[in-house]
C-alpha cells in the first residue's frame, strides 16, 4: 500500500481536532475509531490530489475525511491522523467512524444524482478495481490497527444512512452498480477479513527466516504476482523475502512505485533484525 501523508492542516476540521474543540474530538482522539465508513466522491474526478488541494483551506468548512484513494494509482492520501474526528458522513457516525473516500474514474460523466453514463468502460472498470483493491488493503490495515471486526465495523455511507448515523447518500454502491462491477459491501467486508486473517497468519519478525532448498533457483517461486523470475531484480527480491526484509504477499509488489518513508523505515528495521541482532 502506497500511503502519502497529506494532512489537511488548514481545514477547520483539522484545526478543531488540534484545539480539541469539545468532547467529541477529545473522545475520538482518546479512543480511536469504533468503525470504518467507505465513501466515494460522487463526481468524475480520479485524482486524490485535486481534493487534497481543494479541501486544505481555512474556508472549506463543509467536510473533511481521513483519506482519499486515487483511482489512477491506487495511492492512499491520508488527510487526517487516524485518531482524529472527521466530518465525512453528516451524522453521528462522525463520532464513531473513520471515513475514506474512493475517487471515481474520469471515464464517466454524471447526468444526475447517483446517475452517470460511461464514456470508456475498460478504463472506468480498471479505475474502479484499482481503488477497490487499495481500499481492501487499507481497511485491513485499519481493522488490525484498531482491533476491529471487518464484518461488523465496516459500513458504506449508504449503509450508515440506513443505520441512522449518516446523511442520505448512496455511495459507494451507486458507483459500483452503475459500472456493473459486481462489487458489494458484503463482498468488500469479506475481502478485508480475508486479507486481515492472511496478515495475522504470516510469520512474525521473530520467526526464523525460510531457507531455500538445495539447488533452488533463488529467483524462482516469487510470492508476488507481478514479478517474473527473469526480471533483473528478481534474485535480489527473493533474497530480501528469505531474509524477512520484504514480506511475501499475494498483492502486487509494484516495483515501479516510489518507496515511501514508512516502507523505508520498516525495511531498515527488518534489515537490522536480520543481520545486526544475529
Amino acid at each position: 500500500m502506497e500511503l502519502i501523508e497529506s494532512y489537511l492542516i488548514n481545514n477547520p476540521c483539522y484545526q478543531a481536532n488540534l484545539k480539541q474543540a469539545d468532547s467529541r474530538y477529545t473522545g475520538f482522539q482518546a479512543r480511536g475509531p469504533l468503525g470504518l465508513m467507505l465513501h466515494s466522491v460522487g463526481c468524475a474526478q480520479p485524482k486524490a490530489s485535486v481534493f487534497v488541494n481543494g479541501w486544505n483551506k481555512p474556508g472549506y468548512d463543509r467536510a473533511c475525511v481521513h483519506a482519499f484513494i486515487d483511482a489512477g494509482s491506487g495511492a492512499v492520501y491520508q488527510t487526517l491522523p487516524w485518531h482524529y474526528r472527521g466530518w465525512h458522513c453528516g451524522g453521528s457516525g462522525n463520532n464513531t467512524h473513520l471515513g475514506v473516500e474512493l475517487c471515481e474514474s474520469g471515464a464517466i460523466r454524471y447526468t444526475g444524482s447517483n446517475r452517470f453514463e460511461i464514456l470508456n468502460r475498460t478504463k472506468a472498470l480498471a479505475d474502479a478495481k484499482r481503488s477497490y483493491d487499495a481500499a481492501v488493503e487499507l481497511f485491513a490495515f485499519l481493522c488490525g490497527k484498531y482491533d476491529l471486526d471487518p464484518m461488523t465495523a465496516i459500513l458504506s455511507h449508504k449503509e450508515g444512512h440506513a443505520a441512522g448515523i449518516a446523511s442520505d447518500h448512496g455511495d459507494p454502491e451507486h458507483y459500483w452498480s452503475g459500472l456493473d462491477t459486481g462489487y458489494t459491501m458484503d463482498g468488500f467486508r469479506a475481502e478485508v477479513k480475508a486479507k486481515l486473517e492472511a496478515a495475522a497468519s504470516a510469520p512474525s519478525e521473530d520467526d526464523p527466516a525460510p531457507q531455500p532448498s538445495p539447488g533452488q533457483n533463488d529467483a524462482a517461486d516469487l510470492p508476488f504476482p507481478d514479478v517474473d523470475p527473469n526480471d533483473w531484480y528478481a534474485a535480489a527480491l527473493r533474497w530480501a523475502v528469505e531474509q524477512r526484509i520484504v514480506q511475501p504477499s499475494a498483492a502486487p509488489f509494484r516495483p515501479e512505485a516510489p518507496l515511501t518513508k514508512a516502507a523505508a523505515v520498516v525495511w531498515l528495521r527488518r534489515l537490522y533484525h536480520a543481520f545486526c541482532e544475529r
